[in-house]
């Protein structure tokens, strides 16, 4: 069934959502720390950090499952912090899929419509098109024990979009499936989120599965909100330690900048390196700083080779990982440094023991004043 032929089911754009100064706190414990926040209509973002940073905390007060200590929650512009759950209109989907087991998956699906008491042939019409949707028309007959993970994790989510919810919450929805089930449903879920112009609020702990599906990245830590952006900006111009490090694998070094000026400063580390990078945030010599470079923006230099920054060193480890390798090299400053590249299988890649020239240019070098490290 086409999706032309039901211009009214599954139609409804998804609303605008604000956090206004949001907190919850557990006896002496602050979950969540005067969080705010916007998302915008129909764009797709997560909530990332690592376990206890007050991601799923926050999402239970948006569906209404946790009263927030302080704060207020807006949806659509209405504020909804005071409505009971089932008064929001919100659509979940949790990592335990909680669909009903003697139900069949049309049952499963046509149930928020039958709680709305929706006429039968309207249900019939909107559970087809949204089993179209998750691409298992033909199976409504059949019960979630016959189903495979990754099919019922689309009945889950065919539950929680029928009624065309102006917000879709989901926590963790992805974590019970193995990696490859779950890369293909990252996808999947990221063409439905279009499709169908949802509003979403996604909670993970996992980096990849966050720079994949998101138009921009919430990063909390210690129940606040430390960056939030796109994808690309959150991997390439991380704000805060915190963040270079919990996305991807970045090196770590501090030190003191030793010379700057409008476009270009030199960081001096404790063991004597001598990096340069070209944003120095208005940062002045003397200042503590700690530097992050991420490992695929180091490279291999043959020995006529330049670069903005050039370091010796000694091949200390190679970690095979497929697709590509990981270094650990040994700079004759004393520091080790991570490095990763394709894997090539020409006959290049270096052998531990083997000297090495690394090379990285100035906008590879990410720059933080030391008080932020945490």
């Amino acid at each position: 069934m086409a999706a032309a032929e039901l211009p009214t089911a599954l139609g409804r754009r998804g609303a605008p959502v604000r956090l206004e100064g949001l907190s919850k706190v557990f006896a002496d414990a602050v979950a969540v720390a005067d969080l705010s926040l916007e998302v915008g209509a129909g764009e797709f973002l997560t909530l990332l950090g690592p376990s206890g940073s007050g991601k799923s905390t926050t999402l239970l007060m948006i569906a209404g499952f946790l009263v927030p200590t302080r704060g207020e929650i807006f949806i659509g512009g209405v504020p909804i912090t005071r409505k009971p759950p089932h008064e929001r209109d919100i659509g979940v989907v949790f990592q335990s899929y909680a669909l009903f087991p003697h139900l069949t998956v049309f049952d499963n699906v046509a149930f928020p419509l039958k709680m709305r008491n929706l006429p039968a042939a309207q249900i019939a019409q909107r559970v087809a098109y949204a089993l179209d949707l998750i691409r298992l028309e033909g199976l409504g007959r059949r019960y979630p024990h016959q189903l495979s993970g990754g099919q019922q994790q689309r009945v889950a989510l065919a539950r929680a979009m029928v009624f065309e919810p102006p917000l879709l919450l989901m926590d963790e929805p992805l974590g019970a499936l193995d990696r490859k089930l779950r890369e293909a449903m990252q996808l999947e879920l990221k063409r439905l989120q279009r499709t169908l112009s949802l509003t979403v609020i996604y909670v993970t702990h996992d980096q990849e599965e966050a720079l994949t599906m998101s138009d921009r990245v919430a990063v909390m830590n210690r129940g606040r909100i430390e960056q939030v952006a796109s994808p690309e900006e959150i991997y390439e111009r991380p704000r805060t330690p915190f963040v270079a490090d919990f996305l991807g694998e970045s090196n770590s070094l501090g030190g003191t900048i030793a010379r700057a000026d409008a476009s270009r400063f030199v960081v001096r580390t404790s063991a004597g390196l001598e990096v340069v990078g070209c944003e120095g945030h208005g940062m002045t010599e003397g200042h503590e700083v700690n530097l992050a470079i991420r490992p695929e923006q180091i490279v291999f230099l043959g020995p006529d080779e330049r670069s903005d920054n050039v370091a010796e060193g000694v091949v200390e480890d190679a970690v095979y990982l497929g697709e590509a390798v990981r270094y650990l090299v040994r700079l004759k400053s004393g520091e080790l440094l991570c490095v990763k590249r394709q894997n090539r299988r020409d006959g290049t890649d270096p052998k531990a023991g083997q000297p090495v020239r690394l090379g990285w240019s100035t906008d590879a070098v990410i720059l933080h004043p030391a008080r932020q490290q945490q």
